[in-house]
Protein backbone atom coordinates (compact mmCIF):
# COMPACT_ATOMS: atom_id res chain seq x y z
CA UNK A 1 0.00 0.00 0.00
CA UNK A 2 1.33 3.41 -0.94
CA UNK A 3 0.05 6.69 0.47
CA UNK A 4 0.07 9.52 -2.03
CA UNK A 5 -0.90 13.11 -1.38
CA UNK A 6 -3.52 14.39 -3.75
CA UNK A 7 -1.61 16.92 -5.51
CA UNK A 8 -1.44 20.62 -5.17
CA UNK A 9 -0.38 23.47 -2.92
CA UNK A 10 -3.63 25.20 -3.78
CA UNK A 11 -5.58 22.28 -2.29
CA UNK A 12 -3.87 22.75 1.04
CA UNK A 13 -4.37 26.51 0.89
CA UNK A 14 -8.08 26.13 0.22
CA UNK A 15 -8.44 23.81 3.19
CA UNK A 16 -6.67 26.35 5.41
CA UNK A 17 -8.66 29.43 4.38
CA UNK A 18 -12.09 27.78 4.73
CA UNK A 19 -12.63 24.90 7.10
CA UNK A 20 -13.35 21.44 5.77
CA UNK A 21 -16.53 20.01 7.37
CA UNK A 22 -14.49 16.98 8.45
CA UNK A 23 -11.58 17.74 10.76
CA UNK A 24 -9.57 14.52 10.41
CA UNK A 25 -7.77 13.24 7.33
CA UNK A 26 -9.76 11.97 4.36
CA UNK A 27 -8.06 8.94 2.81
CA UNK A 28 -9.60 7.17 -0.20
CA UNK A 29 -8.25 4.17 -2.09
CA UNK A 30 -7.52 4.39 -5.82
CA UNK A 31 -7.17 1.29 -7.95
CA UNK A 32 -3.75 0.77 -9.44
CA UNK A 33 -4.47 -0.59 -12.94
CA UNK A 34 -7.32 1.38 -14.52
CA UNK A 35 -5.22 4.02 -16.21
CA UNK A 36 -5.94 6.58 -17.68
CA UNK A 37 -8.73 6.86 -15.11
CA UNK A 38 -6.74 5.67 -12.09
CA UNK A 39 -3.48 3.76 -12.00
CA UNK A 40 0.25 3.68 -11.56
CA UNK A 41 1.96 5.32 -14.51
CA UNK A 42 5.74 5.52 -14.49
CA UNK A 43 5.65 4.71 -10.78
CA UNK A 44 3.21 7.46 -9.77
CA UNK A 45 -0.54 7.52 -9.16
CA UNK A 46 -2.09 9.34 -12.09
CA UNK A 47 -5.42 9.47 -13.87
CA UNK A 48 -8.42 11.49 -14.94
CA UNK A 49 -10.51 10.22 -12.01
CA UNK A 50 -7.66 10.94 -9.57
CA UNK A 51 -7.56 14.54 -10.78
CA UNK A 52 -11.34 14.89 -10.61
CA UNK A 53 -11.49 13.57 -7.04
CA UNK A 54 -8.58 15.81 -6.01
CA UNK A 55 -10.12 18.91 -7.56
CA UNK A 56 -13.56 18.17 -6.10
CA UNK A 57 -12.28 17.89 -2.53
CA UNK A 58 -10.14 20.98 -3.04
CA UNK A 59 -13.21 22.97 -4.07
CA UNK A 60 -14.96 21.69 -0.94
CA UNK A 61 -11.99 23.04 1.12
CA UNK A 62 -10.77 19.58 2.08
CA UNK A 63 -7.47 17.84 1.48
CA UNK A 64 -7.46 14.20 0.46
CA UNK A 65 -4.81 11.52 0.20
CA UNK A 66 -4.88 8.20 -1.60
CA UNK A 67 -3.94 4.63 -0.90
CA UNK A 68 -3.22 2.52 -3.98
CA UNK A 69 -4.04 -1.15 -4.43
CA UNK A 70 -5.52 -3.62 -6.91
CA UNK A 71 -9.24 -3.23 -7.58
CA UNK A 72 -10.37 -6.51 -6.03
CA UNK A 73 -8.48 -5.85 -2.81
CA UNK A 74 -9.63 -2.24 -2.81
CA UNK A 75 -13.31 -3.23 -2.93
CA UNK A 76 -12.87 -6.04 -0.44
CA UNK A 77 -11.21 -3.77 2.11
CA UNK A 78 -13.94 -1.14 1.72
CA UNK A 79 -16.61 -3.81 2.22
CA UNK A 80 -14.83 -4.95 5.39
CA UNK A 81 -14.41 -1.40 6.70
CA UNK A 82 -10.61 -1.28 6.47
CA UNK A 83 -10.75 1.43 3.79
CA UNK A 84 -13.21 4.31 3.57
CA UNK A 85 -13.82 4.29 -0.18
CA UNK A 86 -12.57 2.91 -3.48
CA UNK A 87 -12.74 4.17 -7.05
CA UNK A 88 -13.58 3.62 -9.88
CA UNK A 89 -16.73 1.51 -9.44
CA UNK A 90 -19.98 1.21 -11.34
CA UNK A 91 -23.35 1.91 -9.80
CA UNK A 92 -24.55 -1.64 -10.49
CA UNK A 93 -27.33 -3.12 -8.38
CA UNK A 94 -24.86 -5.42 -6.67
CA UNK A 95 -22.48 -2.58 -5.83
CA UNK A 96 -25.32 -0.45 -4.49
CA UNK A 97 -26.39 -3.29 -2.22
CA UNK A 98 -22.89 -3.51 -0.76
CA UNK A 99 -21.61 0.08 -0.66
CA UNK A 100 -22.66 3.69 -0.04
CA UNK A 101 -22.62 5.96 -3.11
CA UNK A 102 -22.43 9.68 -3.73
CA UNK A 103 -24.97 11.22 -6.14
CA UNK A 104 -22.86 12.98 -8.80
CA UNK A 105 -20.80 10.49 -10.85
CA UNK A 106 -17.07 11.04 -11.33
CA UNK A 107 -17.41 10.38 -15.07
CA UNK A 108 -19.08 8.06 -17.54
CA UNK A 109 -17.21 5.47 -19.54
CA UNK A 110 -18.05 3.41 -22.60
CA UNK A 111 -17.28 -0.30 -22.53
CA UNK A 112 -16.53 -1.51 -26.05
CA UNK A 113 -16.05 -4.95 -27.54
CA UNK A 114 -12.77 -5.16 -29.50
CA UNK A 115 -11.84 -7.73 -32.15
CA UNK A 116 -8.81 -8.67 -34.22
CA UNK A 117 -8.75 -6.39 -37.28
CA UNK A 118 -9.14 -9.40 -39.58
CA UNK A 119 -12.45 -10.22 -37.92
CA UNK A 120 -14.74 -8.34 -40.30
CA UNK A 121 -17.94 -10.20 -39.43
CA UNK A 122 -20.65 -7.87 -38.10
CA UNK A 123 -21.24 -8.44 -34.40
CA UNK A 124 -24.50 -10.25 -33.58
CA UNK A 125 -26.15 -10.82 -30.16
CA UNK A 126 -25.81 -14.58 -30.65
CA UNK A 127 -22.02 -14.11 -30.50
CA UNK A 128 -22.27 -13.71 -26.74
CA UNK A 129 -22.93 -17.45 -26.57
CA UNK A 130 -20.72 -18.53 -29.46
CA UNK A 131 -17.46 -16.61 -28.92
CA UNK A 132 -14.86 -16.07 -26.21
CA UNK A 133 -14.32 -12.80 -24.34
CA UNK A 134 -11.20 -11.69 -22.49
CA UNK A 135 -12.10 -9.69 -19.37
CA UNK A 136 -10.36 -8.42 -16.25
CA UNK A 137 -10.90 -10.65 -13.25
CA UNK A 138 -13.22 -9.01 -10.72
CA UNK A 139 -14.39 -6.14 -12.94
CA UNK A 140 -18.11 -5.51 -13.39
CA UNK A 141 -19.32 -5.07 -16.96
CA UNK A 142 -23.09 -5.54 -16.90
CA UNK A 143 -25.15 -7.65 -14.52
CA UNK A 144 -26.35 -9.80 -17.42
CA UNK A 145 -22.88 -10.27 -18.93
CA UNK A 146 -21.18 -10.94 -15.60
CA UNK A 147 -23.70 -13.45 -14.27
CA UNK A 148 -24.36 -15.48 -17.41
CA UNK A 149 -22.34 -18.74 -17.31
CA UNK A 150 -23.17 -19.34 -20.98
CA UNK A 151 -20.87 -16.47 -21.96
CA UNK A 152 -17.33 -17.86 -22.24
CA UNK A 153 -14.99 -15.50 -20.39
CA UNK A 154 -11.20 -15.65 -20.26
CA UNK A 155 -10.24 -13.87 -17.04
CA UNK A 156 -6.89 -12.09 -16.82
CA UNK A 157 -5.30 -9.51 -14.54
CA UNK A 158 -5.28 -6.37 -16.71
CA UNK A 159 -6.76 -4.71 -19.77
CA UNK A 160 -3.35 -4.85 -21.40
CA UNK A 161 -3.74 -8.63 -21.33
CA UNK A 162 -7.33 -8.61 -22.58
CA UNK A 163 -6.32 -6.60 -25.65
CA UNK A 164 -3.19 -8.67 -26.25
CA UNK A 165 -5.26 -11.85 -26.24
CA UNK A 166 -7.61 -10.44 -28.87
CA UNK A 167 -4.67 -9.18 -30.94
CA UNK A 168 -3.07 -12.63 -30.89
CA UNK A 169 -6.34 -14.44 -31.61
CA UNK A 170 -6.37 -16.19 -28.24
CA UNK A 171 -9.79 -14.71 -27.50
CA UNK A 172 -12.42 -13.72 -30.04
CA UNK A 173 -13.10 -10.42 -28.33
CA UNK A 174 -11.75 -8.15 -25.59
CA UNK A 175 -14.16 -6.16 -23.42
CA UNK A 176 -12.50 -2.86 -22.46
CA UNK A 177 -13.34 0.73 -21.55
CA UNK A 178 -12.77 2.96 -24.57
CA UNK A 179 -10.13 5.27 -23.08
CA UNK A 180 -8.33 2.43 -21.33
CA UNK A 181 -8.04 0.66 -24.67
CA UNK A 182 -6.81 3.85 -26.35
CA UNK A 183 -4.03 4.17 -23.78
CA UNK A 184 -2.83 0.56 -23.94
CA UNK A 185 -2.95 0.36 -27.74
CA UNK A 186 -0.90 3.55 -28.03
CA UNK A 187 1.48 2.73 -25.17
CA UNK A 188 2.18 -0.96 -25.88
CA UNK A 189 2.16 -1.53 -29.66
CA UNK A 190 4.76 -4.28 -29.31
CA UNK A 191 2.36 -6.34 -27.16
CA UNK A 192 -0.95 -5.38 -28.78
CA UNK A 193 -0.35 -6.05 -32.45
CA UNK A 194 -2.15 -5.95 -34.76
CA UNK A 195 -4.29 -3.25 -33.17
CA UNK A 196 -7.75 -4.55 -32.15
CA UNK A 197 -10.71 -2.55 -33.39
CA UNK A 198 -14.03 -1.78 -31.65
CA UNK A 199 -16.97 -3.67 -33.16
CA UNK A 200 -19.75 -3.14 -30.62
CA UNK A 201 -20.64 -0.96 -27.63
CA UNK A 202 -21.57 -3.11 -24.65
CA UNK A 203 -22.72 -0.40 -22.25
CA UNK A 204 -22.13 3.11 -20.95
CA UNK A 205 -21.61 3.41 -17.22
CA UNK A 206 -21.41 6.20 -14.69
CA UNK A 207 -18.50 5.54 -12.32
CA UNK A 208 -18.18 6.50 -8.67
CA UNK A 209 -16.34 6.19 -5.39
CA UNK A 210 -17.86 3.32 -3.40
CA UNK A 211 -17.89 4.04 0.34
CA UNK A 212 -17.98 1.56 3.20
CA UNK A 213 -21.24 0.56 4.87
CA UNK A 214 -19.22 -0.41 7.93
CA UNK A 215 -18.71 3.29 8.75
CA UNK A 216 -22.02 4.75 7.52
CA UNK A 217 -21.88 8.18 9.19
CA UNK A 218 -18.38 8.96 7.98
CA UNK A 219 -19.02 7.47 4.54
CA UNK A 220 -22.17 9.52 4.05
CA UNK A 221 -20.44 12.68 5.28
CA UNK A 222 -17.47 12.27 2.91
CA UNK A 223 -19.78 11.30 0.04
CA UNK A 224 -21.72 14.53 0.62
CA UNK A 225 -18.54 16.61 0.56
CA UNK A 226 -17.48 14.91 -2.67
CA UNK A 227 -20.87 15.68 -4.25
CA UNK A 228 -20.53 19.32 -3.26
CA UNK A 229 -17.11 19.54 -4.85
CA UNK A 230 -18.14 17.70 -8.01
CA UNK A 231 -21.08 20.05 -8.52
CA UNK A 232 -18.76 23.03 -8.11
CA UNK A 233 -16.08 21.90 -10.55
CA UNK A 234 -18.71 21.01 -13.15
CA UNK A 235 -20.21 24.49 -12.81
CA UNK A 236 -16.99 26.54 -12.79
CA UNK A 237 -15.26 24.87 -15.75
CA UNK A 238 -12.57 22.99 -13.81
CA UNK A 239 -14.04 19.61 -14.73
CA UNK A 240 -14.14 20.46 -18.44
CA UNK A 241 -10.55 21.72 -18.36
CA UNK A 242 -9.24 18.56 -16.69
CA UNK A 243 -11.13 16.49 -19.25
CA UNK A 244 -9.70 18.54 -22.13
CA UNK A 245 -6.15 18.13 -20.89
CA UNK A 246 -6.49 14.35 -20.55
CA UNK A 247 -8.11 13.98 -23.98
CA UNK A 248 -5.30 16.03 -25.51
CA UNK A 249 -2.67 13.88 -23.79
CA UNK A 250 -4.27 10.63 -24.98
CA UNK A 251 -4.50 11.81 -28.58
CA UNK A 252 -1.19 13.70 -28.86
CA UNK A 253 0.87 14.03 -25.70
CA UNK A 254 1.36 10.34 -25.02
CA UNK A 255 2.78 9.70 -28.49
CA UNK A 256 5.03 12.74 -28.13
CA UNK A 257 6.49 11.53 -24.85
CA UNK A 258 4.86 14.14 -22.64
CA UNK A 259 4.30 13.26 -18.96
CA UNK A 260 0.79 12.34 -17.88
CA UNK A 261 -1.33 15.25 -16.62
CA UNK A 262 -1.48 15.87 -12.89
CA UNK A 263 -3.93 18.14 -11.10
CA UNK A 264 -2.38 21.30 -9.72
CA UNK A 265 -3.57 24.86 -9.93
CA UNK A 266 -5.83 25.82 -12.86
CA UNK A 267 -2.90 27.68 -14.39
CA UNK A 268 -0.88 24.46 -14.56
CA UNK A 269 -3.58 22.81 -16.67
CA UNK A 270 -3.44 25.37 -19.46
Amino acid sequence: MIAVLSGSISSGSAAETEACPISDDIVITAEDAFFPYSGLYEGELRGFAVDIVSAAFEEAHCSVSFNIMPYNRCMREVAQGRQLGCFDTTGSEENRRNYIFHEVPLFYGKILIFAHPDNTEAFRPSFFFEKTYSVVRGYTYTDAFDADPAISKIEVDSDLQTLALAAKGRSDYAVVYEKVAAFHISNSPELISPEPVPVEELVRFDLYVSFSKMTPKRSEAVAGILDQGLETIRANGTYAEIERVWDDWLTRGLKNGQPAPFWGSPAELK
